[in-house]
């Protein structure tokens, strides 16, 4: 039986194919979703003017996680499936091996296969492939 399903979106089309995947799954299973995006921010300095720069960044970074996952709660409101959305620091990988699943207990992740960037996207998709082959509950991966 399922019951709760995590989504994650990072915005690619994979990721929006797997938030409409999860949505049909949540209907026929009567679960609830849980949208998560995960902030990935970069080290940076804290001299001179990079403390400026990393507020910027970090604020234009949860901007964009806000908007992945109003687009992911768009396709899943409709449905009136139940859902809440969330955002996470850290690398991807561990927060949805680790933080997403103590908190969540999901019985399905679902992910795209493939992620944003070209780099990720050269290989299986190197979050989907390390959460896939870690984490302790079932993981689909969408195409």
């Amino acid at each position: 039986m399922i019951n709760t399903i995590v989504v994650a979106t990072d915005g690619s089309e994979a990721a929006m194919r797997a938030v409409e995947y999860s949505t049909q799954l949540a209907k026929k299973f009567n679960a609830k979703i849980e949208i998560v995006s995960v902030i990935q921010y970069s080290t940076v300095a804290y001299h001179d003017g990079s403390q400026i720069f990393y507020a910027s960044m970090t604020d234009s970074l949860t901007k964009l996680a806000s908007d992945n996952l109003s687009k992911a709660a768009s396709v899943v409101e409709p449905a009136g499936v139940p859902f809440d959305t969330h955002i996470f620091k850290g690398d991807a990988r561990f927060v949805l091996v680790n933080e997403v699943i103590e908190n969540y207990n999901p019985d399905l992740i679902v992910m795209g296969k493939t992620g944003t960037t070209v780099l990720t996207r050269m290989f299986i998709g190197s979050t989907a492939r390390y959460v896939s082959e870690r984490a302790d509950t079932n993981v689909l991966l969408v195409k």
